[in-house]
């Protein structure tokens, strides 16, 4: 495998222009582009449809979370535009589970676990009584058994499921941050090297490539962080 194809760069920007000139700029350094709420909200899916014409794998990062009739019905429109990958929230329960699994087609259902701006405080702030090993391993277990195809879930976790659960799981860790910078509002956070040693399958990556004067170099700073972190 590439270095660069576990790079999956979040693209939270609300102007579509300013969008495809960064894409551009990164496009040849990058496994695969991270759509989230801010573009899809701006943009829409004729948004998503001129990303496509880089050619690279598209993350639609949508979070979705609603009973099941409505996410179902959400996610048969969201599959008209082909995305590689779909995120939903594994904790909207089994059936809207199940029921997204029934109709993904080629398209890989990524189940959210816990967000990595959250921590056991906010966790114990709605009552639930577990670290946060505890709570996205049982929401982990749960996805898996409905048919997910992989989970997006802290590099803290990362090594934990990936002893616990199938190797073909996909593991997305956002989160990620070379060390000795800027961790923003992220609580559960490690370098890009130590998330591929723990298991990670995709890092999914924004601020530190979208804010930076030199994104290139910082993408060859990541790969470098990959490169010695596995050959350890």
């Amino acid at each position: 495998m590439n270095l660069k194809d576990y790079i999956f760069c979040a693209l939270d920007f609300s102007d579509l222009n300013q969008t495809i000139e960064f894409t551009d700029i990164i496009k040849n350094d990058i496994g695969g582009i991270k759509l989230g709420l801010e573009f899809f909200a701006s943009n829409g899916p004729a948004g998503v449809e001129k990303l496509k014409k880089f050619k690279l794998p598209i993350f639609l990062d949508l979070k979705l979370h609603d009973i099941p009739n409505t996410v179902t019905n959400t996610v048969k429109n969201i599959l008209k535009l082909q995305p590689d990958y779909l995120t939903i929230h594994l904790s909207g329960g089994r059936k809207m589970l199940e029921e997204v699994n029934k109709i993904k087609k080629n398209t890989k259902i990524i189940g959210v676990s816990m967000l990595t701006s959250l921590d056991k405080k906010d966790l114990e702030e709605i009552g639930l009584e577990l670290t946060e090993k505890e709570y996205v391993k049982n929401l982990v277990a749960l996805g898996i058994d409905a048919g997910v195809d992989g989970v997006v879930t802290s590099p803290s976790e990362a090594e934990l499921l990936r002893k616990e659960f199938s190797k073909k799981l996909i593991l997305v860790t956002p989160g990620i941050r070379l060390p000795n910078t800027d961790l923003n509002d992220q609580k559960r956070s490690q370098s890009p090297g130590l998330a591929i040693k723990s298991g990670s399958s995709m890092l999914v990556i924004g601020r530190p490539i979208t804010k930076s004067a030199k994104p290139v170099k910082i993408i060859k700073l990541i790969m470098k962080d990959i490169e010695e972190k596995i050959g350890s």
